[in-house]
Parts: structure tokens; sequence; C-alpha cells
């Protein structure tokens, strides 16, 4: 289950799919044998599975994801993106912290 922006640095958690962006991968797993009548004739295919990483409306307006072999997904930059404004977006939102 998606719990927070695919963003490392960005805390927002994810509430609903009617903020930010939602990715889909598909990844290829280790192939399983499909039983058959005849050895022969048996196949192999690819485990599938779908994985979802979610980026809140200010990181999507920002970010995109993409897949990196040996990293995973990892954030890079839309072109024209201000990155000022992403430094923005995480000041603002990181918890308060208390002073005593």
């Amino acid at each position: 289950m998606l719990h927070k922006c695919a963003n490392p640095d960005c805390p927002s958690e994810f509430r609903s799919l009617r903020h930010g962006k939602l990715f889909l991968l598909q990844t290829d797993h280790t192939t399983e044998s499909i039983p058959s009548p005849s050895p022969i004739n048996r196949r192999e295919r690819p485990l599938r599975s779908v994985e979802r990483y979610w980026l809140c409306d200010c990181c999507s307006s920002l970010l995109t994801l993409t897949f990196e072999r040996g990293r995973g997904m990892v954030t890079v930059p839309l072109p024209g993106s201000n990155t000022h404004l992403a430094g923005l977006h995480l000041r603002q939102e990181q918890p308060a912290t208390k002073e005593y």
C-alpha cells in the first residue's frame, strides 16, 4: 500500500488518488514452469507484478520518476522545473520541532 510521496525527501503522506500522480511499474521476476502433459512441451513464463509509486501534487509538478537498473525508481527533475521551489515545498512540509 502506498504510504507517502516517492520523493525520499518529501514527508507528504498519501491520502487520495485525486492529489498527485500515480506511477505503475510492471516488473518481471524469476520464471516459473507451466505444467504441461509432456515434458517436451514445458514452457516458462516470467512472473509479473505491478509496483505503485505516488508523487504528491507539489513534487509531481517538479519531478518525475524513472527506473534505473540496480537502484530502482528514482526521482528526476522535469525539464524547466525550478528546483528552488522544491526546497521551499520540503521546508513547508517538515513537522515543527519543539524546543524546550
